[in-house]
């Protein structure tokens, strides 16, 4: 027994020698970065004055930052395209969800093809829309006025179609993501469930309501919660296709971040940002954490 002990903690020991270099290298660059841009947000560091990264000046940029209109314009436009898109990917994953369910032949084939507006990058997407919504040349332009839709040519010079263009393009891209995450959530509920409500006489629509809904809830959640984190961070595709314009109507909050640190050269006002962003979705980390690893109270 003793020797099997021993054996044990030598296999630990040898275990932890192989991952302290990759613990050590990760914490090195998450951290680094994070205790850096943490520093420079009490300073205020400005790449056109000398000297500036030692001034001191405490809490003055959070302070700017919370009496910043744009700062809550921008933090406006991010809530707004993660609600609509949220929702959006939500409703259509669902219901790629249910229609995979349904197919029995070629299922994993269907699937599949599924996961492809995932492998492509956020920037060759807000790529393929630009050149999709080009007034020049793109697809859309020709379409609309080949086939005399009543419908505007340019999207991206309207505050209102430019962010439904951006929220559209997200859904594109990650309501396959949902649709995938609620598959599993949907495979995973026993066929008693549907079979008893069957017996009791409930229609399709209710079965879905009261059996399917109520069981897929922590899924939901979870799915709800992941792409919250990730639209809260969009940056790419917005960028690419809009720049955050027209004007600011697209500006989401990295945008805006992006802005403040390379237009404007303000790192520590930036820094401050990104340090209550990371509170953000700290906090965001926390439910999921609950929901997807503790399950429900």
């Amino acid at each position: 027994m003793l020797k099997k002990n021993r054996k044990l903690q030598n296999y630990s020991h040898l275990a932890v020698a192989f991952h302290l270099p990759a613990f050590l290298t990760l914490t090195a660059i998450t951290l680094g970065p994070l205790l850096y841009t943490l520093k420079i947000s009490f300073f205020d560091y400005k790449i056109s004055s000398a000297g500036s990264e030692n001034v001191f000046v405490g809490l003055q940029n959070y302070i700017r930052m919370f009496q910043d209109m744009e700062f809550w314009n921008s933090m406006g436009k991010t809530f707004l395209f993660m609600f609509f898109a949220v929702i959006l990917e939500v409703a259509l994953g669902i219901i790629l969800a249910m229609a995979l369910n349904s197919i029995i032949r070629f299922q994993r084939v269907f699937t599949s093809l599924t996961l492809i507006p995932m492998m492509v990058a956020p920037l060759i997407i807000g790529l393929m829309f630009s050149f999709f919504l080009n007034p020049q040349f793109g697809l859309y332009v020709w379409l609309v006025d080949t086939l005399h839709l009543p419908l505007p040519t340019i999207l991206t010079d309207s505050p209102v179609l430019a962010m439904i263009v951006v929220i559209l393009m997200d859904v594109w891209e990650w309501a396959p993501y949902m649709g995938l995450v609620f598959l599993a959530g949907l495979q995973s509920i026993s066929g008693e469930y549907y079979e008893a409500a069957k017996v009791d006489g409930a229609s399709g629509s209710q079965i879905f309501r009261y059996v399917t809904l109520p069981l897929m809830k922590p899924v939901l959640v979870v799915g709800i919660l992941l792409r919250a984190m990730e639209t809260f961070k969009e940056f790419d595709k917005p960028f690419i296709l809009t720049g955050g314009g027209p004007g600011n109507a697209t500006e989401v909050i990295d945008i805006f971040t992006y802005r403040q640190a390379f237009v404007s050269f303000n790192f520590s006002y930036a820094a401050a940002v990104c340090v209550v962003l990371f509170i953000v979705l700290q906090i965001c980390g926390m439910f999921y954490q609950k929901f997807a690893m503790g399950g429900e109270e």
